[in-house]
């Protein structure tokens, strides 16, 4: 989660543990800090678009704590809450190897697809009751069977339950979904971050 002027605010231990920051550090970086030295120039144009868009995905090279790149794709939704904004970060090959795909899959998968901004929540779907937590929980890191074991189901459901908000809300991915259900309102950004000192 950052600021208006890209100042991170929070996140999550998946986000820390691929950054390879504790939450403390990156509370005193910005997003031009973990990003590569050649896309640095275009970071005002882009934050401008992305702010004007309400959100974007694609493909994006982060700076790991070591200064070692990782190629990512990432979700973010401007507004989750007044003046804060937030990015989801996608390791393909990591999500990829979860849902079964081969590397020429995992390579081939799209994270260009065009970014539904939903205007406000009147307008919005409303999830059922177990869709918004199961969300949050897989936002959080937690892998299928965490998640089940948390809801008190199996691995199976809680990918039922997921693919169930998904369609509802009219996504492709399990981030942009978080994202939406975000902006809407179904769940609650601060559910995601690690408690603050």
């Amino acid at each position: 989660m950052a600021d208006d002027d890209r100042n991170y605010v929070n996140a999550n231990s998946a986000a820390l543990e691929l950054l390879g920051h504790d939450l403390s550090t990156l509370r005193t970086m910005r997003i031009d800090d973990i990003t590569i030295p050649e896309y640095r120039p275009f970071l005002d144009d882009v934050w401008a678009e992305f702010l004007s868009r309400g959100g974007t995905i694609g493909r994006f090279s982060v700076l790991r704590s070591d200064g070692s790149p990782v190629d990512i794709g990432f979700n973010a939704t401007a507004n989750v809450a007044s003046g804060l904004h937030l990015s989801i970060f996608i390791n393909p090959s990591v999500t990829g190897a979860a849902e079964g795909l081969d590397e020429d899959e995992i390579a081939n998968k799209n994270f260009e697809e065009p970014v539904r901004v939903v205007a406000d929540a009147g307008s919005a779907p409303v999830l059922d009751a177990d869709e918004p937590r199961v969300m949050s929980l897989l936002a959080l890191g937690l892998n299928w069977h965490e998640v089940a074991e948390k809801v008190g189901t199996t691995a199976g459901e809680v990918r039922r339950i997921m693919g169930a908000a998904m369609q509802e809300l009219g996504t492709r991915t399990r981030a942009h979904a978080v994202s939406i259900a975000m902006r809407v309102g179904e769940i609650d950004p601060d559910a995601l971050a690690p408690e603050t000192p």
